[in-house]
């Protein structure tokens, strides 16, 4: 935590002088690697809000997510940090400024107001081993893998927000799952659960546990299509990876033949890649929390973290 304090304490202060890195060291932001001083994040944030760590002292890492404002503007810090002889070694970190540098959820305010899955404490005899919090955490790339099943309060996160789909669409590309109670805007919350279609990713890192809070998290990049999200005025957008194209496809279709979309204008479909940072949380031997922080790039574009064998 002192490592990661100091980090942010730098980022804020907008001196990367005073982070408290190693002789030699490799960073990157958004995938891009550079010196601390050539990082636009150490220009832009003023003030960092409480943050959430996930210590893993076995692997030296700490990973971290955090709402940091650059002025008036809330953006979503992601991202991690390896710690060698009392110093940092190695930062990666992801920065969301709006909806569509995540994919589509964005709500970095509401770290605040965490659900209680991920801030109560709860006895050692009820989390899962590092064997089986490792195990859990490869299932989320891997299909060939089962995960603990989720607790009937367990509602997915992504980039800092609790998700909620528009019915219509729900009922397409969601369907099948627990019918929950919509919110009063009439969204409907989406709970944790993997999917069999869920994207995979042969290369994904699965090297962050924190068996005191029996957190993992698993960090791996796909492809898809940004595609047009008819339903608001004016249109928006949704990243969908290619292992879920179909059931989108066939949304948008249904929604064309409704006549209710053809009067504003919409994106064209147009690939991309995601790096996503699936973060669980387990106990009582089921999925309590699931938070998706996501950062969407170019086409093809990779983490310099992982080589295409799997390696670090």
């Amino acid at each position: 935590a002192r490592l990661g304090d100091g980090l942010l304490a730098s980022i804020v202060g907008q001196n990367p002088a005073a982070a408290p890195v190693a002789a030699h060291y490799r960073a990157t932001e958004n995938g891009v690697p550079g010196a601390l001083a050539m990082l636009t994040i150490w220009r832009t944030a003023t003030r960092a809000a409480k943050p959430f760590y996930v210590i893993d002292p076995q692997t030296r890492q700490l990973f971290l997510m955090v709402d940091v404002l650059e002025g008036a503007h809330h953006a979503l810090l992601f991202g991690r940090i390896r710690e060698a002889g009392g110093a940092i070694d190695e930062i990666e970190l992801y920065v969301n400024r709006s909806r569509s540098d995540g994919g589509f959820m964005f709500g970095p305010e509401d770290l605040a107001h965490l659900p209680e899955a991920w801030t109560q404490k709860v006895a050692p005899a009820r989390l899962l081993s590092r064997a089986d919090l490792l195990k859990a955490g490869q299932s989320i790339f891997d299909t060939a893998i089962d995960g603990p099943p989720p607790a009937d309060g367990c509602r997915m996160m992504e980039n800092g927000t609790k998700v909620a789909e528009d019915p219509e669409v729900l009922e397409v590309v969601g369907g099948g799952g627990p019918h929950l109670p919509a919110n009063p805007d009439g969204s409907v919350p989406i709970p944790c659960g993997a999917p069999p279609f869920r994207p995979t990713d042969p290369d994904a890192r699965t090297d962050i546990v924190d068996t005191q809070q029996g957190i993992v998290i698993s960090i791996g990049t796909m492809t898809g299509e940004v595609k047009p999200y008819l339903i608001t005025h004016p249109t928006t957008s949704a990243f969908v990876p290619d292992a879920m194209a179909q059931p989108y496809i066939d949304l948008l279709t249904a929604q064309r033949a409704t006549g209710k979309y053809g009067k504003q204008p919409e994106v064209t479909p147009m690939p991309a890649s995601i790096t996503v940072a699936q973060m669980q949380r387990y106990y009582d031997g089921k999925l309590q929390g699931m938070h998706l922080l996501e950062k969407l790039g170019p086409i093809g574009a990779r983490s310099p973290w992982t080589t295409p064998e799997g390696g670090q």
